[in-house]
């Protein structure tokens, strides 16, 4: 099995190899700032809606799952507006976690 380290040495490397790995790096940067927005969204909603608090740590945990469809189940809003958002951050995680991600190492780093 290959070092990380010299995979990514490898992939720098080479000039079209640079170049997607630079926009694997942008899409990561783009999906902790998208991360980050709902997180903030979470905390919110729960403020406003649903008069509960919740750390930080909660707001991205809930964000992460719900996101990557796995729905524990154990933090959930109970208005109409906490559910709309939940369907929001549901769809986007769809879009750019399971569809997206593969398609781009694919794209990038299996088909050259």
């Amino acid at each position: 099995m290959k070092f990380l380290s010299s995979q990514l040495a490898y992939l720098a490397g080479r000039r079209e190899m640079s170049g997607n790995l630079r926009a694997l790096i942008r899409y990561f940067v783009f999906l902790a700032g998208l991360v980050t927005v709902f997180a903030v969204g979470f905390h919110l909603i729960m403020v406003h809606f649903e008069h509960q608090e919740h750390s930080w740590v909660t707001g991205f945990y809930w964000t992460l799952v719900v996101m990557t469809t796995l729905g524990f189940g154990d933090i959930t809003f109970a208005t109409d507006v906490g559910r709309i958002f939940s369907m929001v951050v549901l769809l986007s995680g769809v879009v750019f976690l399971l569809v997206m991600l593969p398609f781009l190492f694919v794209r990038l780093f299996y088909a050259p």
